[in-house]
Order: structure tokens, then sequence, then C-alpha cells
């Protein structure tokens, strides 16, 4: 790792004792609620909390690391907003799936390289905190698509394996709805700004076809890496 690398990982770093230091005691409402001897319960499930946080903190820091040299090592380090360092990291922390968490980390190596074409925005943190992994398939998809080329909404009944523009010799009528579960997810992308899909003329959500967004466009350059 370069000189620059290894500063950026420190500035993260700097920040993961205050994360480990918010956490509150978790147990202590359930205190109430149970038989024995409460300080016990509360202790042992706080204990619980902080080693499986513990296990995923770690895991984040390396998947950090191996982002930022993915990226070609931070040529040029800018400091993080503490609220923003301190929410990404713990909120990283708490997620114990592999690709969610992997794209903490990636969020977190473009954040500190001034050189990347994005700003550190904790609207970020409240678009990934409410994603599923379905959520992130989907979004993959859809943003694997060159809307910007082909102008034209995105066909979705495939998803979340594949997404493809609305060509002139495609039939939409023919093709079948997206599954219910896809259909959730898209409305969840829609809630959060990152997608939208239509309506019908009696105001009925339309699911067959879904546009990108200014917002999602945004959001994708935040959690992508920057060089293959």
């Amino acid at each position: 790792m370069d000189k620059e690398s290894a500063k950026a990982v420190q500035e993260v770093a700097k920040t993961t004792g205050k994360a480990i230091d918010a956490m509150h005691h978790t147990g202590e409402f359930l205190a109430p609620h149970v038989e024995g001897v409460l300080a016990q319960v509360s202790g042992m499930l706080e204990d619980r909390l902080k080693y499986m946080r513990g296990v995923r903190l770690i895991r984040q820091g390396q998947r950090f690391q191996q982002e930022l040299l993915a990226n070609g090592g931070a040529a040029a380090v800018r400091k993080l907003p503490l609220n923003f360092a301190v929410d990404a990291l713990e909120q990283g922390a708490m997620e114990q799936d592999d690709d969610l968490q992997d794209i903490w980390a990636r969020l977190l190596a473009n954040a500190v390289d001034a050189t990347a074409e994005t700003q550190p925005r904790r609207a970020c943190i409240s678009i990934i905190k409410d994603l599923s992994p379905l959520d992130v398939l989907v979004l993959a998809q859809i943003y694997a698509v060159d809307q910007d080329v082909h102008q034209r909404a995105i066909v979705t009944h495939e998803l979340p394996s594949r997404a493809y523009p609305a060509m002139d010799d495609i039939d939409l009528k023919t093709l079948p709805r997206p599954s219910a579960e896809i259909q959730v997810s898209i409305a969840n992308l829609e809630r959060l700004g990152v997608a939208a899909y239509g309506v019908s003329w009696g105001g009925g959500e339309v699911f067959d076809l879904v546009n990108q967004s200014t917002a999602g466009r945004a959001f994708m350059k935040a959690i992508k890496r920057r060089h293959a």
C-alpha cells in the first residue's frame, strides 16, 4: 500500500474507536421483561453485539483497503466530516450481508479520495441503510443499462437477472409483469429516489418499465469502483 493509501486508511480508522464507543447498552430496555439477573442478561447481550460488530468492523476495514487499492490508491486524500464517517462505519459494522457491506466500503473508499467526482453526502448513508440484498441486485441491473445512449425506458420483467431498454421491436403488451417481490423492490427504490416507475391513467402503479433518476446516478457514482 502506498503512502497516500495508507493515510486514507488511517483517516477512517481514527473514527473507529468513536463508533464503537458510541454503542448504547442495547440490552437495558429488556430488563423489565426478563427473569433472572437482569444485569447479566443485559451484559451478555451487549458483549455479543460488541463481538459481532467488532468482527464485521474488521472485515469492513479490510474491504475498504481493497477498494481503495482497486481504485488505484488515493492520489489525494480528503478528511471526511465526522458525522458522515462515524455513521458509515457504524452502519457498515452492523451489516451482516457481505454484498451490502462491500457497498459501505466502496462508499468510504470513494469519499476519502479527493480526486473522485463524488462528495461524502449523508443521503448516500440513508439510501444504503434502506436497501435489501435484492434491491442491490435490481439497482445494479437498472444502472447497467446506458439510458443516456438508448433514451428508452427499461424493461423490468427479467429482473433481477437482466434489464434492457424498451426498443421499438418489443411488444410490451406481450411481456409478463415482474414478480411481486421485484415490484416491491422497485417501489422501494422509487421511495429512495434512485429509480422511477410509471402510473396508469387511473393512478395505479405500473412496474413494467422503470427509469433511472438523477439522484440514482449520483448514488451509483458514489458507490461504484472507479477502476476495473
